[in-house]
């Protein structure tokens, strides 16, 4: 099965159904770009432009929006050359309605109410259609300047501490790094005291950032000698 995109901006105006939206991708490991004040077309857009972020490669958007005909922000997306994803949600179950958004742009429709073992299927078969490659190649991308990593989880905010850990373990990309070199360079300590401060840390960030934190894949202890990143799961 492949993975689900990694990011999605959802447009739903319905709070209650947008937060269940917005839990159901989270499981699915997705990071999503949704508030329950935003949820018109502009707005989003809008935000996003504020945050410095670009569209994601999946659009989730209501069939009728407060500023505007979902099918119109379907076309209005086609001609500015989006390329990602679009799934449309209705009330209406008229087939004339899902051809009409076809035809307007849009990947897939989806009826409300719908089951949600539906909705994430429909989310895989579009992933394996735009074949999300291209996010797997930019995994564990950092933004320094917003202490963010890109994970099998999504985007993840980190600390000040924590950023300057994964960076370290990143930037030697396979080589072991010891205890010892981890506190002098990332906590900066000069005498090296008796601690576990390394171990608690790593214990800590694999929990936000490998899908299983019990069986890591990502950032590996080596016994007796320290810890060591690998970037992909071989």
């Amino acid at each position: 099965m492949n993975l689900p995109f990694l990011e999605v901006l959802l447009l739903e105006d319905e709070a209650p159904l947008g937060d269940a939206i917005q839990i159901a991708f989270q499981k699915m490991g997705m990071t999503v770009v949704w508030h329950r004040s935003l949820g018109d077309f502009r707005k989003g857009l809008q935000k996003l432009n504020q945050d410095g972020n670009k569209i994601p490669p999946l659009i989730v958007l209501d069939r009728t929006l407060p500023d505007g005909d979902g099918l119109e922000i379907c076309q209005e997306l086609r001609d500015q050359k989006y390329s990602g994803a679009i799934l449309v949600l209705t009330a209406s179950g008229d087939p004339r309605e899902r051809v009409r958004g076809l035809r307007a742009g849009a990947d897939d429709y989806l009826p409300k109410p719908f089951d949600w073992d539906e909705l994430q299927a429909r989310i895989e078969a579009l992933s394996r259609r735009y074949s999300p490659k291209t996010e797997e190649r930019i995994l564990w991308t950092l933004e320094e300047e917003r202490l963010r990593v890109l994970s099998p989880k999504g985007w993840v905010q980190l600390t000040p501490l924590e950023f300057r850990l994964v960076k370290k373990l990143i930037e030697e990309d396979g080589s072991i790094v010891s205890r010892e070199e981890l506190l002098r360079k990332v906590w900066g300590f000069r005498f090296l005291p008796q601690t576990r401060t390394v171990d608690f840390f790593m214990n800590r960030l694999r929990k936000r950032l490998e899908i299983d934190p019990e069986k890591p894949r990502h950032f590996i202890t080596v016994r007796g000698a320290g810890y060591r990143f690998i970037r992909t799961e071989g």
